[in-house]
């Protein structure tokens, strides 16, 4: 019978009644069987109860408490992962006590997988996991072993398994008691060294998405501790580096003119260095006292609520409607996707807009980031190409906002061309976009 029970499970997990039916048993002869196997898990409550067997990933076990960081960075249960067979996980939530079975690692926890440039940089620097160099080619497996080591400084309030707790308070020691001069701990002076390092694949100091080249620091000041997302152009002697310059001077522009009109963006400062240009970005998912706010980017919302991945605009739209968003949240969206499409911002994915998470799953939308005409991006051989500027329009969605974020995007064409360290090329283009919109 137990043999026959497991294969049954194994395939996938089943209600009581699918189970009593296969085997021709009876509910309570069903019910002894379960209980003498603690390998078998019950997944809800009255008829919505299923049965599901552990699926051992590798040498890792099948079950690993998750823990939530929160803004004070005090440390709570926030649930227990199971993995179940064939392939599936299932999330004990310890505030509602329930459990839901999802047919890939939960939603909630997509966005603590490496991604982007620094992403590719832990998949080469962590090679001991045993893992495929090739991030796309990852399955949930290889996700889950990658968290268990090191999702501890991945842009998530999420730590799964204890080392990633043990991890984190290691962390916050270094960070706040740091014994050597090699740590978290950079200043300014330190931050060409710091990009050679990061083009070497020498090391990686974050996790978090994107392709352009980046590393994380800590800055601590009277006891608080701010991280940053330093972004950093090639040399500024060479039409890319002066170029990748301008673009980064360009973004934080943007960041300045969303909050100069009230829309909440990502705190930002250049910095020229080295004969280099550094955009420091404050991580708004970050306390000052190395606490944490939970995140999660539109990808992971719009893969497990949509089902469509058309442009933000639409995207917000169908959020709405489900009531995932407050409408508060849906105008700024629309509002910010009108001011990226007028300044020339060709990279609005998924993962470049995200949502705070609250400790019951409601979502708010986060800080604006990764704003810049992306138009306007040397190719990826380092070649700068001369584009036309593109006027772009109104869609059916944004005709409400365009008038008035099309002021936005004209006061932000203005800074660009009257910014002193943008070149001369690249105030061209801000001019042009100036006179198209007179």
């Amino acid at each position: 019978m137990q043999p026959t029970l497991f294969k049954l499970l194994a395939k996938q997990p089943q209600s009581a009644k699918e189970l009593t039916k296969q085997l021709n048993i009876s509910q309570p002869t069903l019910s002894r069987l379960v209980k003498q196997q603690p390998a078998i898990i019950k997944i809800g409550k009255a008829r919505a109860t299923q049965y599901a067997l552990q699926r051992p990933i590798r040498d890792m076990g099948s079950q690993w408490p998750v823990y939530r960081v929160n803004e004070q960075a005090n440390i709570s249960v926030a649930g227990q992962l199971i993995a179940v067979y064939p392939h599936g996980f299932v999330w004990h939530d310890a505030l509602t006590q329930n459990e839901t079975l999802y047919e890939s690692l939960p939603w909630f926890l997509w966005d603590i997988r490496p991604q982007g440039f620094l992403g590719r940089e832990f998949s080469a620097i962590h090679q001991q996991l045993g893992l495929n160099p090739r991030l796309q080619d990852w399955q949930d497996d290889d996700v889950l072993t990658f968290l268990l080591k090191f999702g501890f400084v991945q842009p998530s309030h999420f730590l799964v398994g204890e080392e990633s707790r043990v991890s984190f308070l290691r962390l916050q020691q270094d960070v706040m008691q740091p014994d050597d001069d090699d740590g978290w701990l950079k200043t300014r002076a330190s931050y060409g060294q710091e990009a050679c390092k990061v083009i070497r694949q020498d090391i990686a100091r974050s996790s978090a998405a994107g392709e352009q080249p980046k590393f994380g620091v800590f800055v601590v000041e009277q006891q608080q501790a701010f991280e940053l997302l330093v972004k950093f152009s090639p040399p500024v002697s060479s039409p890319n580096g002066q170029r990748w310059s301008d673009l980064l001077i360009a973004e934080h522009l943007a960041l300045q003119t969303l909050q100069h009109v009230g829309i909440a963006a990502a705190r930002s400062q250049i910095v020229q260095s080295q004969g280099r240009t550094f955009l420091e970005v404050v991580r708004f998912d970050r306390t000052s006292c190395l606490g944490r706010k939970g995140m999660v980017s539109l990808e992971a919302v719009s893969n497990e609520f949509i089902g469509h991945n058309q442009a933000w605009d639409e995207q917000a739209k169908s959020l709405l409607d489900l009531k995932k968003i407050s409408c508060d949240d849906y105008q700024c969206i629309l509002k910010v996707f009108a001011f990226g499409r007028l300044i020339a911002n060709e990279d609005m994915h998924n993962g470049n807009l995200s949502f705070f998470l609250a400790d019951d799953f409601s979502l708010s939308l986060a800080p604006v980031y990764d704003m810049l005409p992306m138009r306007f991006v040397p190719t990826t051989h380092g070649e700068v190409v001369e584009r036309d500027i593109k006027i772009a329009q109104a869609t059916h969605l944004t005709q409400d906002v365009w008038l008035q974020v099309s002021e936005w995007a004209r006061f932000y064409w203005q800074q660009v061309a009257n910014h002193p360290q943008i070149s001369v090329e690249f105030r061209k283009i801000a001019e042009k976009y100036i006179d198209s919109e007179q």
